[in-house]
């Protein structure tokens, strides 16, 4: 089975995949279009059983604006498809580390939160493992 992995802001969100235990950058939509794109993408690819959100700690481990938001969409998402597994990940640092990947790879133009979706997959990956 696959996992999906959502950066997931005011605005925007990011979404990466896990093809063959790799962490890989998919899409950017519109929050108010994320439940759409989800329920689209899951009855295109049944092989999708997790679903990774990123938990917005601050550096100390407390409660940021957005981690309230986002409790609450986890919850969502658990309702709304019962049939996958959603869990949290820690995001702390995977921003900072994906500037400096970003920086490295400027050439490529790749966006930073887009790196970072993958980054919190890639964490989530290592756990498993």
């Amino acid at each position: 089975m696959s996992i999906l992995a959502i950066d997931l802001w005011e605005k925007k969100v990011w979404i990466a995949i896990e093809i063959n235990n790799i962490a890989f950058p998919k899409k950017i939509v519109s929050r108010i279009e994320l439940v759409r794109e989800l329920r689209n993408f899951f009855e295109q690819n049944n092989s999708f059983d997790t679903i990774v959100v990123w938990l917005p700690y601050d550096l100390f481990e407390k409660d940021t604006k957005q981690l309230d938001k986002t409790t609450k969409f986890i919850e969502k998402l658990k309702n709304i498809f019962p049939n996958m597994k959603v869990v949290w990940i820690d995001e702390r640092f995977t921003t900072f580390e994906a500037s400096n990947i970003n920086n490295m790879i400027k050439s490529q133009k790749k966006e930073v939160d887009d790196i970072s979706a993958s980054l919190i997959l890639e964490s989530y990956l290592k756990k498993l493992n």
